[in-house]
């Protein structure tokens, strides 16, 4: 198999696995809320939630960067780019669904996670 091809062929799975890792990490945070007994609602409750959307965009991003066979920075700004149109549609949509703080924050903090799992995943071996 050519190189070129290998590398389009890691490129489609690093981004497979970014787009799985997203709802498998929030879904393991739901479950370790209802494993602990965590009460549904509240601001304590989104509090811990955004933590997890948090996590999942970290481990996105440091799968996609990781599996990346080239171009791992570029990858990564693909990636951001997803995450941004995915988050500007979900914050439109759910604007009045959820507090303001909640949706800023999911919003805001979208380029630390993409810059932490790449550092994760790549920027802290380039040092």
């Amino acid at each position: 198999m050519p190189d070129r091809v290998k590398i389009v062929l890691r490129s489609l799975l690093a981004l497979a696995l970014a787009i799985i890792a997203v709802p498998v990490v929030n879904l393991a945070g739901g479950e370790l809320a209802a494993l602990w007994g965590l009460p549904r609602g509240g601001d304590a409750r989104l509090g811990y939630d955004l933590l997890w959307v948090f996590l999942a965009g970290v481990a996105g991003s440091a799968l996609m960067v990781g599996v990346a066979a080239v171009a791992k920075t570029a990858h990564a700004w693909v990636l951001f780019a997803l995450y941004l149109a995915l988050d500007l549609y979900v914050t439109v949509m759910a604007w009045d669904d959820f507090p303001r703080w909640f949706t800023l924050a999911c919003l805001l903090t979208l380029p630390l996670q993409v810059w932490l799992g790449w550092w994760l995943a790549w920027g802290r071996r380039r040092a």
